[in-house]
């Protein structure tokens, strides 16, 4: 289907582009990657008056550390973020979730911030940075902010970005002590294809190694936003390796509890609960058996 015309204008750089919002942010649609909006728009989904690209904004694309955090800007892309050496390190659950995102050629232009402002439901990337407490740094021409990842995300395609605004990082604290995480995601097919369901599990113990002191379980695919299970979560901090490990199902039947999932022609709601608890399951013991081979006990 043929592209309606629009307005295009490439900002050179983040003062430019808030500039630009600030006047027309209404009827902008902004460009980074392109890999959903363009489809949007040749499926007749979307039809924006205006396009701003920010392919020249060079200062949002960037993996570092800093002050006991790890900054990635709106603009990296998946691709680098899947081979960064800095999450490699820290938090190489991110890695795997981002990995599982479309082909090798969609992860080469697409980028975490637009994973994010699209707010999929299914997005790979958000139970991952919700299991690591990431918060969502907004900025527009008054200033900037952040905001937890949980309530970035509105609904189905809706953000707590106002017109006039830009995702201008994701923030990560880095752990205070061990961890280890893992991401599963249910697809119909091993080629590319949206989650079914994806499940983040992520674990932190104190410095004796010896008790879990964090535990986030983020689910993707099952509500109108991705969520965590907080319930389930509960349950097991603040035990040792022998307790955990006897209540991970028991922590993976609260976290299906938690879901609200629908039924459509990919998958019944029934069958998403299923695999949640499941995946949750099988994510945690992974989990804390990485947790001990390392030298938690």
């Amino acid at each position: 289907m043929r592209i309606k015309p629009f307005e295009y204008h490439a900002a050179e750089n983040l003062k430019d582009a808030l500039e630009h919002l600030a006047g027309y942010g209404g009827e902008t649609k902004v460009l980074a990657g392109g890999t959903d909006l363009i489809l949007a728009m040749k499926e007749a989904r979307s039809a924006p008056a205006r396009i701003m690209s920010l392919h020249r904004v060079r200062e949002l694309d960037y993996v570092k550390k800093e002050d006991g955090h790890i900054r990635i800007g709106a603009l990296a892309k998946h691709a680098d973020l899947a081979a960064s050496p800095v999450l490699k390190e820290s938090f190489p659950i991110l890695c795997d979730a981002v990995r599982s995102i479309g082909s090798w050629q969609i992860r080469n232009v697409a980028t975490i911030g637009g994973n994010l402002c699209t707010a999929s439901p299914a997005a790979d990337s958000a139970p991952a940075l919700l299991a690591l407490d990431a918060r969502a740094r907004v900025v527009d021409s008054s200033g900037e902010k952040e905001i937890s990842l949980h309530r970035f995300f509105k609904g189905p395609g809706q953000t707590a970005l106002e017109p006039t605004q830009l995702l201008k990082e994701v923030v990560i604290p880095r752990p205070k002590g061990p961890s280890s995480g893992c991401f599963l995601k249910l697809m119909r097919k091993k080629a590319v294809d949206l989650a079914l369901v994806n499940v983040a599990f992520y674990a932190e113990t104190d410095s004796t190694r010896s008790k879990l002191v964090r535990i986030a379980i983020a689910l993707g695919g099952v509500a109108p936003t991705p969520i965590r299970a907080s319930e389930a979560e509960a349950g097991l901090v603040d035990l040792d390796f022998d307790e955990a490990s006897r209540k991970i199902q028991e922590a993976a039947k609260l976290a299906a509890q938690a879901c609200r999932p629908i039924s459509d022609i990919r998958a019944t709601a029934e069958y998403r609960r299923t695999m949640v608890e499941l995946f949750v399951g099988r994510a945690g013991e992974k989990t804390l058996n990485a947790l001990f081979k390392s030298g938690a006990r």
